[in-house]
């Protein structure tokens, strides 16, 4: 089981750094776009979109890290003036709601992603590209995080 939770982690520290390109890139493009437009006056039919994608791309695939590492926004009123085994349960207890939520979240965006690849789905967009593989990292964001919530619960039951 620490073999699987390892690599679990090694991919969700893989998938950030792969966030880290797409911000990278989005952030070049947004400059490339503003040089284009208004240095040369010719502005790119495709920039944008490649952001918007970036964007998402950067997102989902940064949660599973950001949720591995409990670096999400909280707010601990409640815990922090609750007893500590009251504090304990209420952990467990969000951390299982929070599996669930992305975990039904996951499920259902996969099958989206599946009917987009069966039906050859593409972007309404200048430059039209196939919807499913950024389903797909959503979906794949979402799971992740699900897991990572999961193995927090135990972690919180131990």
């Amino acid at each position: 089981m620490r073999r699987l939770a390892d690599f679990h982690d090694a991919t969700s520290r893989w998938l950030f750094a792969l966030a880290g390109g797409a911000l990278c890139l989005a952030v070049s493009l947004y400059v490339f776009e503003v040089v284009m437009r208004y240095g040369f006056g010719a502005p790119t039919t495709w920039s944008g979109e490649a952001v918007q994608y970036a964007l998402a791309v950067l997102i989902f695939c940064a949660l599973p890290d950001i949720t591995r590492r409990t670096a999400h926004v909280t707010i601990d009123i409640v815990p922090e003036a609750l007893p500590p085994r009251a504090t304990l349960w209420l952990g467990r207890l969000t951390a299982l709601l929070a599996a669930a939520a992305c975990g039904v979240a996951g499920w259902i965006i996969a099958g989206e992603a599946a009917r987009q690849f069966d039906r050859g789905l593409m972007t309404n967009a200048a430059n039209p590209i196939p919807r499913w593989w950024i389903t797909a990292v959503i979906a794949l964001g979402f799971a992740s995080a699900a897991l990572h919530f999961l193995r927090e619960a135990g972690r919180r039951a131990e």
